[in-house]
């Protein structure tokens, strides 16, 4: 069948004009290799056009249809690059994950039972987290019910629901007391400080802070990853402190990542102005830049990539030009899981975009459109192999 054939069909697939036999006809064709350059030619082309949003909704499912029909359901799943598609395509492949459209559009596609008894899957992470009070006590917060969860020198914890808070008496007194939350892996949170300060942590992160801040500053330590909102006081300026840099603000938002196991601090301004020190150096941000920095590096990226730094927080996985070391890195943290490869690592630059809410499963077949690199699950662990 020509490949004029093919478009034709495409093109009333993906306009939702196409017969229930012309369907049947164009999922056979798609199975075929001859006519994958055609397939993924004329997504790309679909792709680069303007959409409304409700109609760009109803592109994407169709197109997640076609990739779902070109999965093979295997106990091995396999990773891939997406560089032949380039970013838009992938991150429409990969975003209908988020949307609840993981159907298959032939119904007679089903897993064999062998092979989803061999896929041990695992589910997304969610909010929790862990409070350590200044006498050393945990609460675990996503086991407690609203309310008063702790008292401390006059100052309340509040829990309501599922995000605490801090509430000072007129009896408040004593010595200044500290908190610290911490988010384990699978696990995010969002809380006000007492100053009324947003934060969110990423999954295992921690921010350690007063119960009250003092009349001159408001300081805080974190690790791992926070986004913040700062309250507006310019009496007191916030200071963030992650292992020895320390970002100063007055009220502003922006985003810290300072995993100790990645190779690089980021701190992302989205509003407003911070300023940065680390050992000497120092760089004032402005809305839209990013600074990375190392032991060797101290660099103001002036275009930085905002939506891909603060993705975490709203909800999404969002990779541009990332390795497999570095996808799977956010994979561990967020699913609670150990990665081993086996043999050399691949050497694979990853583009997409996914909802934070996939399963591991669904994570790892919304990464599947290509053959390069082999993938399992055993258990808590993930398997890469080239």
């Amino acid at each position: 069948m020509s490949a004029n054939k093919f478009r034709e069909l495409l093109d009333k697939y993906l306009t939702d004009a196409i017969l229930a036999e012309e369907q049947v006809q164009l999922f056979d064709m798609i199975e075929k290799k001859a006519y994958r350059a055609n397939l993924e030619k004329a997504l790309q082309e679909t792709l680069d056009m303007p959409f409304e949003q409700e109609e760009d909704e109803a592109l994407r499912e169709r197109i997640f249809g076609l990739l779902q029909q070109r999965k093979r359901r295997v106990p091995v799943f396999r990773m891939h690059s997406f560089g032949r598609w380039g970013w838009t395509a992938a991150a429409v492949a990969l975003i209908v994950a988020g949307t609840a459209l993981f159907r298959v559009i032939n119904k007679n596609d089903t897993v064999p039972a062998s092979a989803a008894a061999a896929i041990a899957d695992i589910g997304p992470g969610k909010d929790g987290a862990i409070l350590t009070l200044a006498d050393g006590s945990h609460l675990v917060l996503d086991s407690l019910d609203n309310g008063v969860i702790a008292t401390q020198n006059g100052v309340q914890a509040i829990l309501k629901n599922g995000q605490l808070a801090y509430e000072a008496s007129e009896k408040a007194a004593g010595d200044v007391l500290y908190n610290t939350m911490t988010t384990p892996k699978g696990r995010q949170y969002h809380m006000t400080l007492p100053d009324g300060t947003q934060v969110w942590l990423n999954a295992a992160s921690s921010i350690y802070f007063p119960t009250v801040f003092s009349r001159k500053e408001r300081a805080v330590t974190i690790t791992g990853e926070a986004y913040f909102e700062v309250a507006h006081d310019p009496q007191r300026p916030f200071t963030v402190t992650a292992g020895n840099t320390d970002i100063e603000v007055l009220g502003t938002h922006f985003n810290v990542m300072a995993y100790d196991n990645e190779a690089e601090m980021r701190t992302t301004l989205v509003e407003g102005a911070v300023k940065i020190t680390d050992e000497g150096r120092m760089a004032v941000l402005r809305p839209g830049e990013e600074l990375q920095l190392n032991t060797r590096q101290f660099e103001v990226i002036r275009n930085a990539d905002v939506e891909a730094a603060i993705a975490w927080k709203n909800g999404w996985f969002v990779f541009k030009d990332a390795n497999i070391e570095a996808v799977m890195k956010q994979a561990e943290r967020w699913y609670n899981i150990s990665v081993k490869y086996e043999g050399k690592t691949p050497e694979k630059q990853m583009n997409g975009k996914v909802s934070r809410n996939a399963s591991l499963s669904e994570l790892m077949e919304m990464l599947s459109f290509y053959d390069d690199v082999k993938c399992r699950i055993e258990g808590k662990t993930v398997i890469i192999r080239q």
